[in-house]
């Protein structure tokens, strides 16, 4: 997996500077599922390691670092976001 392949998937990229870090700057990427529910990756510094891969955030014994794999994922929660949303929607009229 690349970089451009997280930007590509809507993943927002965040820097954090040195002066932040207490160290060297670097970035990562995330991605909201919900407010409750984030797919974060790997740092720079770790990608130039191990390649990048995506955790749930908060949750670190699942790694995926395989594209296809991400993108079947993401696919599977935003399609059922959404219906959960039309869900609520409906019971609570």
């Amino acid at each position: 997996m690349k970089e451009q392949d997280l930007l590509d998937l809507g993943f927002n990229r965040y820097d954090v500077s040195a002066e932040e870090s207490g160290d060297r700057p670097f970035f990562y990427f995330t991605y909201n599922i919900t407010d409750e529910l984030c797919l974060i990756s790997t740092d720079n510094d770790e990608a130039e390691k191990r390649g990048w891969y995506v955790e749930l955030f908060d949750y670190e014994n699942i790694e995926i670092s395989n594209l296809e794999d991400l993108k079947t994922l993401i696919s599977i929660l935003e399609r059922n976001k959404l219906k959960i949303k039309k869900v609520i929607w409906h019971y609570g009229k």
